[in-house]
């Protein structure tokens, strides 16, 4: 199913929606900035980036979905997930060439390096 399709089933009624205050916000996972958008729908797109909490210990993980079609089919194993540990400029470097270096959704890096900096203040305190 094409990603526009999906967005057009899934924008207005989901579970992951949330509204308050009369703006819709998402809670699904990979959408980075928890807007309720088709550019940072973690559900809709193809290629998707989010960056979570490391529960194991410091750092984060990096979550991407891989790109071939058999792997969307599994929704249990479509997601690559690399785990970030070392200090903060090597994990933003990490992050930055992993979205914009290679070419998987660039438009995506300042959010992803903005959640990276909420994590990093969070974990720190």
């Amino acid at each position: 199913m094409s990603q526009e399709l999906t967005w057009q089933l899934i924008k207005k009624h989901n579970s992951f929606l949330i509204r308050r205050d009369g703006v819709l916000f998402s809670t699904e996972p990979n959408n980075l900035t928890n807007k309720n958008s088709f550019k940072y729908s973690g559900l809709a797109n193809n290629s998707t980036v989010g960056v979570e909490i490391n529960t194991e210990g410091k750092g984060c993980v990096l979550v991407t979905k891989k790109k071939s079609s058999a792997a969307r089919r599994r929704p249990a194993s479509a997601h690559n997930r690399t785990v970030l540990r070392k200090d903060f400029r090597r994990v933003a470097r990490t992050i930055k060439a992993e979205t914009q270096g290679k070419n998987y959704r660039g438009d995506l890096t300042s959010a992803a390096l903005a959640r990276w900096s909420k994590i990093s203040q969070i974990k720190s305190a």
